[in-house]
Order: structure tokens, then sequence, then C-alpha cells
């Protein structure tokens, strides 16, 4: 009889100390939101927001977004942004992952083909090197673009998720160069094109509306707060959702983005 009071002793402690520390989070205690460069200018103009509704946050800046999601993922932050829905699904399957995006889901933004040696599609010469994202959910999402342009055809038996392997037809004979998705922009002056996001086109001061052509389903790619499962109904969580959605984020991604980020209502 010791040993269950004991033991149901340490179930209650435990329990107690589960349901301050969730107390603490929504009474001031230090929320953690993990974002890359990017992220960090969209959630910036929102803090004071945050802050009159009784949170106090901590942007922790990280350099990719599998950082990022690897960070929520495993607890050392609260939450994330900077990734899209479909990214965060891919990690899950490969990771068993525990993540879910908050919503309603706030924006989007889109990818393009862009070159600073060419102008046109028909421009691009034989055997032209195309910098692509190299983790999977990004790559099918390029080939899917560069199929829908007629510059590949790609494997109808797999159309879930494609990678270089997929390409059935390539009638300029393009060379492929894979690689992480903060580089590709980086490459544009050593490569004849490259698959860049629009954000990493405007931090890098380049004209995102340069593209030789565009993705056309940028709404199935929804960006916003990102958080462990279990804390997807805390309180916190969908006051940090919300503040992506405020009008000091959607102002300050007007005045610092200019069209780089659509919002979805």
């Amino acid at each position: 009889m010791k040993k269950l009071w004991a033991g149901l002793s340490c179930f209650l402690i435990i329990l107690g100390l589960t349901a301050c520390d969730n107390a603490d989070k929504a009474s001031g205690a230090k929320l953690k939101i993990a974002c890359n460069e990017v992220s960090c200018k969209i959630i910036e103009p929102g803090l004071s927001w945050i802050a009159k509704h009784g949170l106090n946050v901590e942007l922790v800046m990280m350099d990719n977004n599998v950082n990022i999601i690897k960070s929520v993922n495993d607890g050392s932050v609260d939450a994330g942004v900077g990734v899209h829905s479909k990214f965060m699904e891919s990690f899950n399957k490969k990771n068993n992952g525990k993540l879910v995006m908050v919503t309603p889901y706030p924006f989007t933004t889109g990818i393009g083909l862009y070159s600073e040696r060419y102008n046109s599609l028909d421009a691009l010469p034989e055997h032209a090197k195309i910098a692509i994202m190299n983790d999977a959910m990004n790559m099918d999402r390029g080939l899917r673009m560069l199929q829908s342009a007629g510059l590949i055809e790609l494997n109808q038996k797999n159309n879930d998720s494609y990678s270089l392997l997929d390409i059935t037809k390539n009638p300029k004979n393009i060379e492929f160069i894979d690689m992480d998705q903060t580089q590709t922009v980086r490459s544009l002056q050593d490569v004849d094109g490259a698959v860049v996001f629009f954000t990493h086109m405007r931090n890098a001061n380049k004209d995102f509306r340069s593209y030789l052509i565009r993705d056309k389903n940028a709404d199935e790619f929804p960006m916003g707060l990102v958080v462990r499962q279990d804390n997807a109904k805390q309180p916190w969580a969908g006051t940090l959702a919300e503040a992506l959605r405020s009008e000091a984020v959607r102002q300050g991604i007007k005045q610092n983005f200019d069209g780089v980020f659509e919002y979805l209502d």
C-alpha cells in the first residue's frame, strides 16, 4: 500500500509540474520561436502585438529550415516559422515527427526558375546547368513546375514525390545540380538557371519577379506557425498564430517584402 501511495504521489507531483509549466507559459514565461533570416523579419513587426497579448517571446534565428523544425520537434524551442505545410509533413513522415501547423494558415510564397544569363526558356541552351533544391518536397515542387513549362517530362507512374530519377524526357539534356534550398540563389552566377524561392531572391536583394516561369499552385504550400502536436491547443499557440495574421505583421510584410508573400484570406 505504501508503494502504491508513493507511486500515486509521484504521479501527482509530475502532473502538477506539467500544469505549472503550462500555466507559466500562459502567464509570461519566455516562449522560444525558431525562424530563419526571412521569417524572423516577418515576426519582428508583430512583437509588440504579441507582448500586448501577454506573451514573452524570444526569436531564435537558425540557418536553415530543417534545423527550425528539428528544434521544434525535439522541444528545444516552442514553435517555428519559415516552412510550408508539405515540408513539415514530409519531415514528420521521414522522422516520425510530431509536428502540426496551427490553423488558419496565414500566407504562402512562390518559387520560380531564374537565370542571370538568359531572358526566356527558349534561350536556355542544350546541356544547360540548372540548380534545384535537394530536399524531397521542394525538389518535387520544382520538377512539377519545370514539367508544366515543357522543359521535362516525369514518370506518370510515380506522382507521389518526384525526384531527378523520375525524369523520362529531357529535350534540352539539362544537367540538374541539386543543393540546399538556401544555396540555389547563390548559384545563379555559376549556372544557366536555378529554381529559387521568392523569399531567397528577395533576401539576396534580387528581383523575385524576374522569373522565367513560376509555380501555379503556391496556395497548396501554406506557411504558418509550427508546433508539436501536444502544444497545438495551447492558448499561446493560438495567439502566436493569430499574430501572423495581425495587421502589424501584414503591414510589415507589405513594407519589407513587397509581394513576396501572399495572404490566403
